[in-house]
């Protein structure tokens, strides 16, 4: 009898999150975890964020196992970002956790749609904050992650590329930002950062980290149309601080890395005239607020 019990519990434990929520029942999720999302980025304290985070993740966790939430858009979590990429084949939820002494705590889940009407699958990405050792050159995975806020996702330009660049903002030091360009690989329901395909000066790395003083800001864009990922040149101000990234600020001219045959090609000094086709894509989310630094 134990027995038979137990089966029924596993069948309808696996069955009830195949049924879809009403748009009703999705908006109470989304109400809820907006006033939490809030308090995340806003409350007094540490303590207060922290709290506020671990109930957020408690009902994101619930309702984005439900198959129907995976199309559903949570548009009013203005603070947490949310990205797809073109072939709809996951989604991923990521956000910071302003720490009292100015350092960032980064949460990231990635979620993968139901099949054969089962629950949605949900990865979690767990950050590992010393994990920065020749940080251009490692692969992380989902249990050893860098932490960072991803803004765009670039989708492969092949069927047969089934990785993903992204675009992220690294909140580093109270003297220095970092931009970074990565690769996100989904494998046997693994994730897996990074991939040998960015090529500079005849040398390969698996990522670009661009780190620049706090106080000044820089863009890293992808224009669709050239294939390119653009971003300002950075430079020391001072011959004594060569080396030294805290220091770096853009000089005016452009870099970029442009995709060709599956991998990422540096290019320096590109024509400015390019930069200025891509001013319309400049001003819309990605590059708003946190990005924007």
């Amino acid at each position: 009898m134990k027995k038979t019990h137990f089966i029924f519990l596993l069948f309808f434990s696996q069955n009830i999150f195949s049924q879809d929520l009403s748009q009703k029942v999705l908006q109470e999720y989304e109400d809820t975890l907006s006033i939490l999302a809030h308090t995340i980025m806003y409350g007094e304290n540490e303590t207060i964020r922290l709290q506020a985070n671990k109930g957020f993740i408690s009902e994101l966790l619930e309702v984005l196992k439900y198959k129907n939430s995976y199309s559903y858009p949570f548009d009013s979590l203005k603070s947490i970002s949310i990205l797809q990429p073109d072939d709809h084949s996951f989604r991923l939820f990521n956000w910071i956790i302003r720490k009292d002494d100015g350092g960032i705590k980064y949460q990231a889940y990635i979620v993968l749609p139901s099949i054969q009407k089962k629950k949605n699958l949900i990865i979690q990405i767990q950050e590992n904050s010393n994990s920065h050792l020749d940080f251009e050159n490692q692969i992380f995975n989902q249990d050893n992650w860098y932490g960072a806020l991803y803004y765009k996702i670039i989708s492969p330009k092949k069927k047969n590329n089934k990785y993903y660049t992204l675009l992220a903002w690294d909140g580093n030091s109270k003297n220095s930002v970092k931009k970074i360009i990565d690769i996100l690989e989904i494998k046997e329901q693994k994730v897996y950062f990074g991939k040998n395909i960015f090529i500079k000066n005849n040398k390969k790395s698996k990522r670009v980290e661009l780190e620049y003083n706090s106080k000044t800001s820089v863009s890293v864009n992808y224009d669709e149309s050239t294939k390119k990922i653009i971003f300002d040149h950075l430079v020391a101000l001072k011959e004594n601080e060569e080396g030294l990234k805290t220091f770096y600020v853009p000089d005016g001219s452009y870099d970029c890395y442009q995709y060709k045959k599956g991998k990422w090609i540096f290019q320096e000094n590109i024509d400015a005239r390019i930069k200025k086709k891509t001013n319309k894509k400049i001003n819309t989310k990605e590059e708003k607020g946190l990005f924007r630094k």
